[in-house]
Formats: C-alpha cells, structure tokens, sequence
C-alpha cells in the first residue's frame, strides 16, 4: 500500500465521479419526467429525479453488504459512502427546487 495518499486521491475521484454520474441521471431522469408528465416545474421534476437517486442509493447501500456480493469476491463499500452520497444527492434536490421555487 502506498503511503503517499494516492489511493485515498484515487477513492475521492472515484465517489466524486460516481456522484457526478448519479446527478447526470437525476436531471435526465426528471426532465424525462417533466417532459411526459408535465403538471410540474422543471426545476421541481428535476428535484424529484436527484431525491428519487438518492433514495435508489440508499436501498444499493443494502444490496452491496449482502453476503452473496461478498462470496463472489467483488470489493466491498462501506456504508458511509452511501450515505454520503445520498445526502449530497438530497442537499443538490432541496437546492434545485429553492431555485425553481424562488
């Protein structure tokens, strides 16, 4: 292991690039919901797409600590991760429906 912190620069860019993957699904997500629902503002669709991400994360945080995942000799994620991700994904949701609300 390499004690110059690489691997920690790794880790970050890793989450931070799966968190940017998780908001680019949210917004594409609520748009497609605006666009066949309607009856909302955009901003609030969107909202709801980053909340829906967040939720959907929430619920992988217990599929990744099952047993079978750890048979199969995939790596294992710590839950912190998860919920991290998840309040960052419900922080970015509340802001974006202020701004479509304000």
């Amino acid at each position: 292991m390499r004690s110059d912190g690489s691997g920690r620069a790794a880790s970050v860019r890793r989450f931070l690039l799966a968190c940017l993957g998780a908001a680019a699904v949210a917004t594409v997500g609520g748009a497609l919901f605006y666009a066949v629902h309607g009856g909302t503002t955009l901003t609030r669709a969107i909202a709801y797409g980053f909340w829906f991400v967040a939720a959907l994360t929430l619920a992988a945080m217990f599929v990744a600590g099952s047993r079978r995942l750890a048979r199969r000799g995939l790596p294992q994620v710590e839950s912190w991760v998860f919920l991290t991700a998840a309040f960052l994904l419900t922080a970015i949701g509340a802001v974006v429906d202020a701004l479509g609300t304000g």
